[in-house]
C-alpha cells in the first residue's frame, strides 16, 4: 500500500453529520423572509418542485452540478425580493435552514493530528452552494484553517464521481507537491459510489468511511474504516 502524502476529505457524513436535509424548508425561508409578500407559497413550491427539480434531477445523468445561486436569481426575476441583502447572505441563511448539522466527535482531533504530522489536507465536497457560502458554513465549526484549500462542486458545475472534479484538486496538490503520484493521495469519504469509486477511478487511494457498518457494499476490498480515529492505523 502506498504511503499517504496528502489527504482529501469529503464533507457531509465524513466530517460533518447531516442531522437532516430539507430543501423545502429553505424555500419556505425565502417565501417568508426574502420574496415579495404577494408571492403565492403553493405556486412557489410547485414551480420549484417541477421546473427546478427536473433540472436538479439531470445531475444524476452526467454528474453535472447546478448551483443554488441560479435558482435564487431565477426567483428574484420571477417574484422579486422585498429585502436588500447580498445573495451570499440569503444563500447562507438558506443552507442553515435546510441543512442543520453537527460535527462528528472525532473530526477536530483528526484534523489536528494530521496537521501536527505535517500532512497536507484538502476538502472536496459535492454541494449546490458555492465556496463563498460554504466557507461561512464550515467556519461555524472553524474548519477552514485545517485545509490547504477547499472545493465545492457548485463552483465547477461538475460533481463527484466525475473525474474532472477530482482533477481540480489534484492540479492544486501538484503545485506544492512536485512529483506526487495519484495513489499517494488518500481520499476519505462515506459515499461508496461518489467518493470511493470516484476516487479509485481517478487514481487516488480511496478510504471508505463506513460509519453505519453496512455489510457487503465494499465488495472490491478497498481500505475501510468505521470512524476517522481508525485512519491513522492505515498510515502507520
Amino acid at each position: 500500500m502506498p504511503k499517504a502524502k496528502v489527504i482529501i476529505f469529503d464533507l457531509f457524513e465524513t466530517l460533518i453529520h447531516d442531522i437532516k436535509f430539507d430543501f423545502t424548508s429553505g424555500l419556505l425561508y425565502l417565501h417568508e423572509n426574502v420574496l415579495f409578500e404577494a408571492t403565492d407559497k403553493l405556486e412557489l413550491l410547485n414551480y420549484a418542485d417541477t421546473y427546478w427539480k427536473n433540472l436538479y434531477d439531470k445531475r444524476n445523468e452526467d454528474n453535472s452540478e447546478l448551483p443554488f445561486e441560479e435558482e435564487l436569481l431565477d426567483f428574484k426575476n420571477k417574484y422579486g425580493f422585498k429585502v436588500d441583502l447580498p445573495t451570499e447572505e440569503i444563500q447562507y441563511n438558506c443552507v442553515l435552514t435546510m441543512n442543520p448539522t453537527e460535527l462528528f466527535n472525532e473530526t477536530i482531533s483528526t484534523l489536528e493530528k494530521l496537521n501536527s504530522l505535517g500532512i497536507p489536507v484538502y476538502l472536496l465536497s459535492n454541494s449546490i452552494f458555492k465556496k463563498n457560502v460554504m466557507k461561512k458554513f464550515i467556519n461555524q465549526y472553524e474548519l477552514e484553517k485545517y485545509f490547504v484549500n477547499t472545493y465545492f462542486s457548485a463552483d465547477y458545475k461538475v460533481r463527484k464521481p466525475h473525474k474532472d472534479f477530482f482533477q481540480v484538486v489534484f492540479d492544486d496538490i501538484q503545485k506544492d507537491n512536485k512529483g506526487i503520484e495519484n495513489e499517494e493521495v488518500f481520499f476519505i469519504g462515506d459515499n461508496y459510489d461518489a467518493d470511493v469509486l470516484g476516487a479509485k477511478n481517478f487514481g487516488f487511494t480511496p478510504v471508505f468511511l463506513n460509519r453505519k457498518h453496512v455489510d457487503g457494499i465494499n465488495n472490491k476490498g478497498f481500505l475501510e474504516i468505521n470512524s476517522l480515529n481508525e485512519l491513522f492505523e492505515l498510515m502507520t
